[in-house]
């Protein structure tokens, strides 16, 4: 994948549970992307070859891990974008996310999440809360 995916975009969902994907994304996607659960209460986007890259680490893991690789296996599905670029979410994703009506996309560059607004607001908050204890951590990073 050529380019990085990176910030932060509100859409609503349609009745049928399809989010439109920000142009810029799409044209890096392709026309099928692979959902799973993502960490954090949200959902995970891959372009098909960066998900192969992810499935080959996940199988991989020593038995031992089998709970995170099942985590993740079991709820990934291949979707098809429609020509509106919309990705269908599935209803376990959705719920999986606490995604309603209203859902943020957003752009982690090797992968996009979907994010119910509130647990987007939610989890931003908390990281704000943290984020003069981050900055010390990440000193070395200059922001």
């Amino acid at each position: 994948m050529g380019s990085l995916f990176r910030g932060e975009h509100h859409y609503s969902l349609d009745d049928k549970g399809r989010v439109v994907l920000p142009s810029k994304f799409r044209r890096a996607l392709g026309d099928t992307v692979v959902v799973t659960r993502g960490l954090d209460e949200c959902v995970a986007v891959y372009a098909p070859a960066e998900w192969a890259k992810n499935e080959k680490k996940l199988r991989a893991l020593p038995v031992s891990r089998r709970d995170f690789a099942r985590f993740m296996l079991s709820s990934a599905e291949d979707i098809e974008l429609d020509k509106q670029g919309r990705v269908s979410i599935p209803q376990h994703l959705r719920e999986y996310a606490k995604i309603d009506r209203e859902a943020v996309v957003v752009g982690m560059g090797n992968r996009l999440e979907i994010w119910g607004l509130a647990n987007w607001k939610r989890y931003i908050a908390e990281v704000q809360a943290k984020a003069p204890a981050l900055a010390s951590e990440l000193e070395d990073l200059s922001i």
